[in-house]
């Protein structure tokens, strides 16, 4: 299962949609109703999941589209029981995140609702990891594949002994095959980026020397002008940056608004010319500014990347992150609906 929620993280829906069921994805995994929707009026017909909370009405409608739905508490189980229609389930079950789930002492009564409800299917029993991106110690990771076990064989105590189980991530699909197990649901590094640096260290003590992930997306912008700085003279808002040498500044239009973080200024780059170019003073509501007097043939028209690889260097997710403080997921999510997606 290709994990496409928010905008396939920053992607594209449908590009990204396309892209992984060519490449072999059997099903595709959505937040939101609204999701599902978007991919059925697309075209696209495959089995799809929407892992997050549904409505009543969104219930009717994913029994229209043919969605399966997840429920994850007594209320949605009671808002799946009320359709009208058929409707496949998978039943989310709480082993440590605290966050979706149904609780041990909640199965019963979800189990006697859905039973209880002639258009319910139950196909499948899924959970979510709470800690195993940031750490290398999965000892907690391993009590809740355990109490998953658990659920399951109540579950098939009750008579639903052939459910599709799913409990893994990135971070799981990548360090276990055993958390493979029905289905397989992939998230981040489907698009070439690490969950974390512990992932990534923990992957490597396994010997699994051979996985290798390189970032699908590319975030670019065309220099709007490139202007002579004298120096002693300041750029933009506040002054905050002064040209200590005669200097020329590019000026870029993508700001704040357009998702680039204030919080750069200062301390990112983007590449022009195949070479990295500072930003230099504040990173406006549309507009930001980069150094590119070491770049002489930097001229209006020239391609900046913003994220992604240009020549030789690259500007990655987790570099952007790192400079944030904050994860690579995030960064991919920034570029806002207004920019214009295409595949590669």
């Amino acid at each position: 299962m290709a994990v496409v929620k928010a905008d396939a993280y920053g992607h594209g829906l449908l590009i990204a949609s396309r892209a992984f069921l060519a490449g072999g994805a059997d099903w595709l995994g959505v937040h939101s109703f609204a999701e599902a929707a978007r991919l059925r009026a697309g075209g696209i017909t495959a089995t799809i999941l929407v892992l997050g909370p549904v409505r009543a009405d969104e219930a009717a409608g994913a029994s229209d589209l043919k969605v399966d739905i997840t429920v994850s508490s007594l209320v949605a189980c009671r808002t799946a029981a009320a359709c009208e229609g058929p409707l496949r389930v998978h039943l989310k079950v709480e082993t440590g995140v605290n966050r979706q789930g149904l609780t041990e002492a909640e199965l019963d009564e979800a189990v006697a609702i859905l039973q209880g409800s002639p258009k319910i299917q139950v196909v499948g029993l899924s959970s979510h990891f709470a800690d195993i991106e940031d750490t290398t110690d999965h000892s907690f990771a391993e009590a809740q594949m355990a109490r998953f076990g658990g659920y399951r064989e109540r579950l098939a105590a009750d008579g639903l002994d052939d459910l599709d189980l799913h409990m893994s991530c990135s971070a799981a699909a990548l360090l276990w095959d055993r958390t493979h197990r029905d289905i397989a649901r992939v998230g981040v590094s489907a698009y070439g980026v690490w969950p974390s640096k512990e992932t990534r260290v923990a992957v490597r003590q396994r010997g699994r020397e051979e996985v290798t992930l390189a970032s699908a997306l590319t975030w670019k912008v065309t220099v709007s002008q490139v202007r002579d700085v004298p120096a002693g003279q300041t750029v933009g808002y506040g002054r905050a940056w002064k040209a200590m040498t005669d200097s020329r500044v590019a000026v870029l239009p993508v700001g704040y608004s357009d998702g680039w973080p204030r919080a750069l200024a200062g301390r990112g780059h983007v590449l022009i010319r195949g070479r990295r170019a500072p930003l230099v003073g504040r990173i406006c509501m549309n507009l930001c500014m980069v150094d590119v007097t070491h770049i002489p043939d930097a001229a209006a028209g020239d391609q900046a990347v913003l994220l992604g690889r240009q020549g030789d260097e690259t500007v990655t997710p987790e570099m952007l992150a790192d400079i944030l403080g904050t994860i690579p997921y995030e960064i991919l999510t920034l570029p806002g609906p207004t920019w214009t997606r295409v595949p590669l």
